[in-house]
């Protein structure tokens, strides 16, 4: 399935005609992914998309078979054809396709310096848009609002998510000696026996002794799971490319009156963040709706109330304050609750030697109604 429908393509092409870029080449590797080569052409992954101004679409795969199997495009080409070297191709492909002597060619911003570079040496008569931030905007503005069939499969991603929430739960009032290990292996079993294509990313899982971090490093540890305090795993399922993102927190043994305070302070959070949210109210201001409450508390929150969901697992929308930066404010867009989004909401409060707690669920707009797709709670292990 190709994810872009015909009307969010035309805005490509405009936007193209609009500032007279010949075409669009996104890449996406390795060492340099970019889920918009997915969404333009349904190929998976490891691929060069270009799109022309006239509307076109092609891809260089670097798995042709694949490519054949899933891509949804005017033409595949093949780099064993062109000497494995993409410079080449591109000469080739300007004098065939484009049929112009200098060309503009447009590249959003995460294109490496050094791919930059060797375009200009290696195609000098190939210019560079000199906005590559516009063209990032418009394919997250492009991915911020999901299609029906998007939305069917997040919600099998959030789905998978959910069935595993119980075991969670079991795994933590009947854990002994296990680690974080343990756990990160056993919810990655259980997702894949429930249809998961993969971890929408690598599961982290903190005991007391490391869920005051954002991220743990390593995201999860030989470190005993169970040790009294302030706990949480933060996982989610990658389901044909699309993902769902939770965090549960857990509690072990009797909390102390700051520990309660902690996990009182992050329910009040999410709640008033989804007091507020509702159909065209700005994101930033549900952002602020949670800081405010735990700022009251006595506490920071370190990171943005939530992100899109989609192809990727940090996707647009995001939702996080208001810049104030002359520079920032200059490419922000304040962006408001609308049908088709999917994002998370996912305070959270954090204190080194206490443990941590984040409350995170999955959010979609549809029909003008905000509904909570997966079902995190708070567990209590006493």
């Amino acid at each position: 399935m190709k994810p872009i429908n015909e009307e969010k393509f035309k805005k490509i092409i405009d936007f193209l005609t609009e500032h007279a870029i010949d075409f669009l080449l996104i890449s996406d590797y390795e060492n340099a992914n970019d889920v918009n080569m997915q969404y333009l052409t349904g190929h998976p992954m490891d691929a060069t998309v270009i799109v022309t101004q006239k509307g076109e679409t092609y891809l260089v795969p670097w798995d042709v078979a694949l490519a054949q199997k899933y891509a949804e495009v005017d033409e595949i080409f093949d780099l064993m054809n062109y000497e494995h070297s993409q410079i080449k191709f591109l000469h080739t492909f300007i004098e065939e396709k484009i049929q112009k002597h200098k060309v503009t060619v447009g590249l959003n911003s995460s294109t490496s310096f050094g791919s930059l570079v060797m375009f200009k040496k290696a195609i000098p008569h190939m210019e560079i848009f000199q906005e590559p931030m516009l063209i990032s905007n418009l394919l997250g503005d492009l991915r911020t609002t999901k299609s029906a069939a998007e939305l069917e499969l997040l919600r099998e991603a959030a789905n998978i998510g959910n069935q595993t929430i119980p075991e969670i739960e079991n795994f933590a009032m009947n854990a002994t000696d296990e680690t974080e290990n343990d756990l990160d292996f056993f919810v990655r079993k259980k997702m894949a026996s429930l249809g998961a294509e993969d971890v929408a990313f690598p599961t982290l899982v903190g005991s007391s002794t490391r869920a005051h971090n954002i991220h743990c490093h390593p995201s999860a540890s030989n470190a005993k799971f169970a040790t009294p305090g302030l706990a949480l795993i933060d996982f989610g399922a990658k389901y044909k490319g699309y993902h769902s993102d939770i965090t549960v927190p857990i509690s072990f043994g009797e909390l102390t009156a700051e520990q309660t305070k902690i996990r009182d302070l992050t329910q009040k959070a999410y709640d008033a963040a989804m007091e507020i949210l509702d159909i065209g109210v700005p994101l930033w201001k549900v952002h602020e709706a949670a800081i405010k409450v735990i700022q009251e508390g006595g506490y920071n929150m370190p990171h943005s109330l939530g992100h899109g969901l989609g192809l990727a697992t940090h996707d647009a929308p995001h939702l996080g304050s208001k810049p104030t930066n002359p520079i920032a404010l200059q490419y922000w867009k304040e962006t408001k609750a609308q049908n088709g989004m999917v994002f998370t909401i996912e305070p959270g409060v954090y204190k080194e030697g206490l443990g941590g707690q984040r409350l995170e669920n999955d959010v979609i707009i549809w029909n003008d109604r905000v509904e909570v797709i997966t079902k995190s709670r708070f567990i209590t292990v006493l």
